[in-house]
């Protein structure tokens, strides 16, 4: 079983469209070896969005806080064919941060 969750601070400032988030977060779970079931995209106002793939392995969540260059990341599974840390690298390429904190 494999809990990871990763505080990405100085994200791009601006909104990203919700399915560039979705299309970094397939590529994780394909890296990932796990099998995709599910999505929820709700995104917020102003700004912001929070984006959920559920694994048959159980989840991954990607929420958004772009007035505070914030990007949350949480990768629950009990498969895990690469190390999340590495896994993670699309959806970092998509939120552009200058620096990480992983919690």
């Amino acid at each position: 079983m494999i809990h990871a969750v990763f505080d990405v601070t100085h994200c791009h400032p601006g909104n990203i469209p919700a399915d560039h988030i979705m299309g970094a977060m397939r590529e994780t779970a394909h890296q990932l070896g796990c099998t995709i079931r599910s999505h929820l995209v709700e995104p917020f106002q102003p700004h912001g969005v929070t984006c959920v793939l559920i694994l048959a392995e159980s989840h991954i969540t990607v929420s958004t806080w772009p007035e505070h260059r914030l990007t949350h990341i949480d990768i629950f599974t009990c498969r895990a064919d690469l190390d999340p840390g590495r896994a993670i690298e699309p959806i970092l390429g998509i939120i552009e941060p200058f620096q990480s904190c992983f919690a």
